[in-house]
């Protein structure tokens, strides 16, 4: 008699049988013996006809879902809106993939750049002519005027492996198909608004805040993001009118004078929409909101920020840190850090001064203050050299006063702090991305210290100005962006090696078969798509590990496991 422990063991053995059949036949054990072998073909195609038909269906083109175009407060995408003369072209991507198929070699070893720098800007006076080409020089406002920058010209050069663009160019072109094709390097990332825009930020640093609550050593809600509030938030705007009436705010501008900053949160760079709530601010926005009364029915995009009351001075002068950040890839999310160093306002600092150079430090206000002290008669090198700093300048001079105990405060302290605000950042962002392995983001990222040395994060900037002033900044930004290019090249050549060895494994195996009348059909074409899209993931291939002295520093990779995917520095319960 079958008992029914018995029956149970039948069962399972069936299970398994059927688990066993499936694994073979699906052929993801052929995969995994088979497609890492050596002698398998991994710098050409060897059958060019048939790889670039295969490479087409595997790619499986989908467009950028409309969330990630920011459209929910202003019209962000601009499809069809020709930007400096550039063509949409829907068959670019495919002109790409038939150079790709004809001659890798070209995606193995040459940077040829579309980009929209003027003539006269570092990257593309010096950096660029020193290791590619520019494809398209005429792609500059300095040589179409603006007015006259929407008519359609010419189209892209499908040859360009990289991009170097101030705009978000997949605004105005379907990316992976009109532009950022799977073997190129875009440089800019889907969702980036979540990133610079000071509202979404804003947003996100509160619910991050709410998510960490029960677990402060994930996140401290006090460290890093100054406490915001959208006045375009109708809760968030009675909240701050509400506060602004009271006895403990009167109390707290006597003893601080400046309790908050006012800035636009939307297209709003350089400075420019951002004021410090004095007295005739407070009284502008008192008026521009009935006093609360219109909250709610006042739409603008505007936040009122704490205002860091005790700034950190250097030698009576307040500044910022203009440090760097790689969002090298976001399938999956690899994220560097990098050095930069300080913006120093030219004027002594004044809380009650309305000077905007005394409050704000960035290179825009800088540039105004250098003309003005240029005029009364100051050297223009003297200027410089008092308005850019580096880490390790900056950390002598704090030893010298006393404020820190040695050198050893910039490795053990500043440089990890920077590294973690930055890794909180993303990590309260990035399900804003778009995740498409061929994007990257290089951003500007500013900070300030207070007389606590507590590190505040003032805003994020997407494709930040790379000037060669003074030589020092040169040297430092010249050596940043090519070991840049050394990341980003390691990625794209890890992944069409992985690439053009897979899809030479499929035809020597024989899941690739021509029917007649030429048609192409892939064995299993669903599971070939899934094993393509994650072979086509970035993570860097032994060939192209990066070299040992690359300046840039990896604070957080989502290919790795444990403590190492954020350098050590986030605990796993937080992941």
């Amino acid at each position: 008699m079958l008992t029914l422990r018995s029956f149970g063991l039948v069962l399972l053995t069936l299970n398994l049988a059927a688990l066993l059949i499936f694994i073979t036949t699906s052929g993801l054990m052929q995969k995994n013996e088979t497609f890492t072998q050596e002698t398998i073909e991994s710098r050409k195609f060897n059958n060019k006809e048939l790889a670039l038909d295969v490479l087409k269906q595997l790619e499986d083109f989908k467009p950028v879902p409309l969330e990630y175009y920011n459209t929910s407060k202003s019209n962000a995408r601009k499809k069809g809106l020709v930007y400096l003369g550039i063509k949409p072209d829907p068959d670019y991507c495919d002109k790409v993939r038939e150079l790709l198929v004809d001659d890798p070699e070209i995606y193995f070893n040459e940077l040829n750049y579309l980009t929209d720098d003027v003539p006269d800007t570092l990257m593309r006076s010096t950096l660029i002519p020193k290791v590619g080409k520019d494809l398209m020089p005429q792609t500059t406002y300095a040589k179409i005027p603006k007015a006259n920058s929407t008519k359609p010209r010419w189209f892209m050069d499908p040859r360009a492996t990289i991009y170097s663009f101030s705009v978000n160019l997949h605004h105005h072109h379907e990316l992976g198909k009109e532009i950022g094709c799977l073997f190129q390097m875009y440089n800019h990332v889907a969702g980036n608004f979540a990133l610079y825009r000071k509202d979404s930020i804003a947003t996100a640093a509160t619910n991050y805040m709410y998510k960490y609550q029960s677990k402060p050593h994930c996140f401290d809600g006090t460290k890093f993001f100054p406490r915001t509030l959208s006045l375009d938030n109708e809760t968030e705007c009675l909240q701050w009118f509400d506060y602004i009436k009271s006895e403990e705010y009167k109390a707290e501008k006597a003893e601080k004078t400046i309790v908050f900053i006012r800035k636009i949160s939307v297209a709003s760079h350089q400075g420019k929409g951002v004021q410090p709530v004095d007295e005739d601010e407070e009284r502008n926005l008192t008026e521009q909101y009935g006093g609360g009364s219109l909250c709610g029915k006042n739409d603008n995009p505007v936040i009122v920020q704490r205002y860091i009351h005790n700034p950190l001075l250097v030698e009576g002068h307040k500044f910022d840190f203009r440090i760097y950040m790689l969002i090298a890839s976001v399938n999956p999310l690899v994220v560097y850090y990098h050095d930069g160093f300080l913006r120093v306002s030219f004027y002594e600092y004044d809380v009650t001064n309305k000077e905007k150079g005394m409050h704000l430090t960035n290179t825009a206000q800088s540039a105004i203050a250098m003309k003005k002290a240029i005029k009364e008669g100051m050297n223009e090198t003297e200027l410089q050299s008092l308005q850019m700093w580096n880490l390790t300048r900056f950390t002598d001079y704090l030893v010298r006063i006393g404020k820190v105990k040695s050198r050893d405060w910039l490795d053990e302290y500043l440089r990890p702090q920077f590294q973690q605000a930055m890794q909180h950042l993303v990590r309260m962002t990035q399900h804003r991305f778009y995740q498409y392995s061929s994007s990257s983001e290089l951003m500007g990222v500013d900070f300030m210290l207070d007389e606590d040395l507590n590190l505040w994060f003032i805003e994020a900037n997407i494709g930040p100005e790379l000037k060669g002033t003074p030589k020092e900044k040169e040297i430092l930004v010249t050596r940043m962006i090519y070991d840049m290019l050394e990341i980003l090249t390691s990625q794209l050549k890890s992944r069409l090696k992985r690439a053009i060895k897979y899809i030479n494994w499929l035809e020597q195996t024989g899941l690739i078969k021509l029917e007649e009348g030429g048609k192409v059909v892939i064995s299993k074409l669903w599971q070939r798509r899934k094993e393509f899209a994650d072979l086509t993931k970035n993570h860097l291939d032994e060939e192209f590990e990066l070299s040992s002295d690359n300046t840039w520093v990896k604070i957080i990779d989502e290919n790795l496991n444990g403590l190492d995917r954020y350098n050590g520095m986030i605990s796993i319960d937080c992941f």
